[in-house]
Parts: structure tokens; sequence; C-alpha cells
């Protein structure tokens, strides 16, 4: 069977064939600006209607998480290259950026601090020779011995300990279905072996099932705060009220029906940005028009949130599909 993947040759391939090359029409980008795949978003679905309870995942990239995979059901054993954590009040910090900064290997601290405790925040990747987060492999092995069934999706489980997890499902009587190009050593204790893409793969179980693959959209959320004039403008984590890079820059203009009253220079910020605007608004009648522009990973284009200038909290969640380059406000 020919197992050469679409995209060529990998890192490690690579490494240890000198001779071999990429195709020039192969196009990469780096892990920020990936986009989840059918896979990706097939397992999202699945755990919306509560099909599936649990992943456990060897990626780096960031991709589950990325796609709306809720953290409380995955455990990514090897780390990963967005997220940094709180050894103190362990909180977890999904970014829009690679967290890692510092360059020994076995030393994980980054240079932020945690917005919760003030405490030094570290890098969630497991390096070669590390010990994987006992947190993340109780959970793991937690999951796999209460599962019904299964599903391997494009490992060749040789890598422990997760490759010792559809053994344990295996042992406390669960069904095993290993979906891989090449076969894998824990074939014999499956009830199936699917030589396939994942991709593929996912789009057959998707199509018997008769449940759609829903298209990926970038989620945001942000917080507007309006308080005595001044207005303070947020990027949230969706899942958690911890703040969240966002941002690039920001305007805040002011208008009273068609008339302009204010309008800001440029405001840099990528977490939160703070403004006092000079207008004392005694009608109520006065709107507030933010310019947002972003990290812009994905293209993404300005937007602009409106909303009345009295004092308020209003949360606002955008949806940003990269295919069509439209938000949409929820």
């Amino acid at each position: 069977m020919n197992t050469i993947l679409p995209t060529g040759p990998g890192v490690w391939e690579l490494r240890d064939h000198p001779g071999a090359k990429r195709s020039p029409t192969i196009r990469t980008v780096s892990l920020v600006k990936a986009i989840p795949s059918v896979t990706h978003m097939a397992l999202v679905e699945l755990a919306r209607r509560n099909l599936l309870h649990f992943v456990v995942s060897q990626n780096i990239d960031g991709l589950h998480l990325r796609s709306g995979l809720p953290l409380s059901l995955i455990s990514e054993v090897h780390g990963n290259s967005n997220l940094e954590i709180c050894k103190n009040c362990h909180t977890k910090y999904f970014r829009d950026f690679q967290t890692r900064t510092a360059i020994k290997d076995h030393d994980h601290q980054t240079t932020r601090k945690c917005t919760n405790c003030s405490s030094t925040l570290y890098d969630s990747i497991i390096n070669f020779g590390e010990s994987i987060s006992q947190q993340e492999f109780d959970t793991s092995f937690e999951h796999a011995e209460k599962a019904d069934v299964c599903l391997v999706l494009g490992s060749s489980i040789l890598v422990p300990p997760a490759a010792y997890v559809p053994q344990r499902v295996s042992e406390h009587g669960g069904k095993l279905a290993i979906g891989n190009l090449q076969l894998t050593s824990s074939a014999p204790l499956a009830q199936l072996n699917i030589h396939a893409l994942c991709d593929d793969l996912m789009r057959g179980l998707m199509a018997k099932l008769d449940i759609s693959i829903p298209d990926w959209e970038l989620h945001r959320r942000v917080r507007v705060i309006i308080q005595k004039q001044r207005i303070t403008i947020m990027g949230l984590d969706v899942d958690q009220d911890i703040s969240y890079t966002l941002f690039s820059r920001a305007r805040i203009r002011v208008r009273q029906g068609t008339l302009s009253k204010y309008e800001s220079k440029q405001l840099t910020g990528r977490e939160s940005i703070e403004h006092k605007i000079p207008i004392n608004d005694s009608t109520g009648n006065m709107d507030v028009y933010i310019d947002l522009h972003w990290q812009g990973n994905y293209n993404e284009p300005m937007y602009t949130l409106q909303t009345r200038l009295t004092d308020s909290i209003k949360d606002v969640h955008l949806f940003y599909n990269p295919q069509l380059r439209v938000w949409r406000e929820q």
C-alpha cells in the first residue's frame, strides 16, 4: 500500500533520509496559522453530541483546542506548543503564539506571569527524556478503563505511555478500532484495522452516522467595560475569565446619530486596551464604535463592535470563517 502522505515526507523522514525532498508545490504554514482538519471538526461534532467522551492526543500543535474541543475533554500527553500553565494555581493559558521562550531543553519557564496569582508560567511541552504530566497520564488511563470504544487515528501506537491507552481499553473489555496507513503492533487487539487517511476515515464514519461535519470557525471572546467615560477592551479565553492575546491595535469612535463626536488615535495592546473618552454623554444617545484589528494569523479583517456610551459590561462572542473571510457576532 502507498503510505506516502499528500504533504510529502515529514520532519523525521527528512532527517533520516538526507536524499528525501518535499515537492516544491507543497505549501506549509506555521502551527499558529494552521487550520483544524476534517478529522478535528468531526471529533468536535461527536463531542457536542456526547458520542465522544475524551481524546488522548500525542500532537503538540494545539489544533484540537483551536478546533473547539474543550480543555476538559482532552489530555495532550506530549504538551501543547500554544499552552502555558501556572504550577501554583493550575490555570492554563491557550495562546495565539508558541509559548516556549527558554533556550535550554529542560527549562520551561516563560517570560509571562499568571494573571490570577502572579506566579511564573511554564510552557507545557514534554521534551525527550522528560516525564509527562501525572495529571494527563492519570486522566488518560482513567478514561481508557471505562471506554466502550477506542478509535485510534493516525498513530503507530509505538511511543509510551500513550501507546498503552488502546491496550488498556482492550484489557477492560472495550472495543478497539485502529485507523492508520500501516499495520500497527496493536492490530491483533483490534476489532477493526482500517488502512486509510484520517480525514477519509472520519468522512466515512460521519456519513454512516448521518452527521454533518461542521466548518471550522475561529472563536473570539471580547469584553467591553465602560465606566465613567473610561473604556476597557479585553480579549478573554473562550471558556474562562483569563486574559487572551487577541489584538494588534484598536480605534474608538463616538457618534450621535450620523454626527461624529470623537475619534481616538490608534490604540495598541495585545490583551487589553484602556482609553478615556473626553466626552460626557448626558443624553444617553451616543454610540461607541470599536474598530478591532487582530494578530492576523488567519488574515482576519477588522471588525467593528458597537455599543451605547453608558456604564456597562458587555461580553461579545465573535466567529470568523477563514474560507469566507467574514465575521459573525453572537
